[in-house]
This record gives C-alpha cells, sequence and structure tokens, in this order.
C-alpha cells in the first residue's frame, strides 16, 4: 500500500492514517530502545490499535519498519514499452514518482533509515526487498527487449534504478532532506540514461 495520502473517501484516509501510526509507533520505540526488544503488543498499544488490526497491515514488526520505496505495482510494470530510448524515460518517471510518495512520511524518512543503520537485520530485509523489486524489474524489462542479450541488459537496467533510487535518497539527504526527492532521484537517472538510450 502506499504511503501516499489518498484523496477521496474517508475509509481510505481512516486506513491510512492507521497505517502511518503502526508504522511511527514501531519507528518511536525501534529509536528509543532498540527495535530487537520491541514487540508487536507495544506497537499496536502506542498506536491505540488491536493487535488483530496491526495484521491487516503488516505480517511482521519488521515490515513496519521499512522504507515505502521501490514498490511497483505489477499494473505499473504491464505499462512499459520499448525500444530502450523510451522505456529509460518510462523507468525514470516511475521510479520518480514512486519516491515522490514518500515526501508525506516526511521526519520519519531519515528516522527510518537511522533505525535502519541501527539494526542489521532490518538493514538486511530492507536489502532483500529491494533485491525483489530489482528481479520482478528485470524479469519484465526481459519480456520487452530484442536479442540474445536481452536478459544480461534488462538486469543491467533494472539495477540501474535501484542505484539510482538509492543515491538520489543519500543525496536528498545530504541535501538536508528538503522539499522532494524527486529531483535528486532523476538526476541520477539522466545521468545513467546514456547506457540504455544510445
Amino acid at each position: 500500500m502506499s504511503s501516499s495520502v489518498p484523496q477521496g473517501n474517508g475509509r481510505e484516509r481512516r486506513k491510512w492514517a492507521t497505517r502511518r501510526a503502526l508504522r511511527a509507533a514501531a519507528l518511536d520505540l525501534g529509536l528509543e530502545r532498540g527495535f530487537a526488544d520491541v514487540h508487536i503488543a507495544e506497537i499496536t498499544a502506542r498506536a491505540g490499535v488491536s493487535e488483530r488490526t496491526f495484521f491487516n497491515y503488516f505480517d511482521t514488526k519488521e515490515e513496519a519498519a521499512l522504507l515505502d520505496v521501490l514498490t511497483v505495482r505489477d499494473e505499473d510494470l504491464k505499462l512499459l514499452t520499448g525500444p530502450p530510448a523510451i522505456l529509460w524515460s518510462q523507468l525514470t518517471e516511475l521510479f520518480a514518482a514512486d519516491v515522490e510518495r514518500i515526501r508525506d512520511d516526511g521526519a520519519d524518512v531519515p528516522r527510518l533509515m537511522d533505525l535502519q543503520r541501527r539494526t542489521p537485520a532490518l538493514e538486511s530485509r530492507q536489502m532483500a526487498e529491494f533485491a525483489r523489486s530489482e528481479n520482478r524489474l528485470a524479469a519484465a524489462i526481459t519480456e520487452l527487449l530484442d536479442g540474445d542479450d536481452a536478459w544480461l541488459r534488462a538486469c543491467a537496467m533494472s539495477g540501474s534504478c535501484i542505484t539510482a533510487v538509492r543515491v538520489g535518497l543519500q543525496a536528498w539527504a545530504l541535501d538536508g532532506w528538503r522539499d522532494s526527492p524527486r529531483p535528486h532521484v532523476t538526476a541520477v537517472f539522466t545521468l545513467l540514461a546514456p547506457a540504455f538510450t544510445t
């Protein structure tokens, strides 16, 4: 589910607020005491919801403390087209829009990254999530490319997308988390474009 504030009916906005409250509680408790010592019951108590409600949003406490980036939906992947120059432009826009959503998390983004740095198991989980996203993306891109090296080129494009997001977010951090991460991520995609568009 996107972290972006939903437009429309009150039910969706309440669901978004509940999810955000659970994430904030997990983050606060993890930074206060160390994430390994935090229990789901404590997260739900701080968020003011039941444990059953927690599992409507997350499967584990670790999932509640992951960055909401690189969450491109299958529907979005199905809209990608070739040739490579057009495809890279589409990927740039897709991931720029993806990172734009995390601006709604405000101060939670640097704090989530800090918690992950302090918690190696959580950081490993985040990297595993990124790897899954990279593999999904590579599979979708492979379908759009021709030639014996289609899989190799798709993997290079997919890995470059993940790198562009990661480096762009680091640049955003160096910029003091001001405004939006989108220009930083787009700038990295632009630097990488000649590898895939010429």
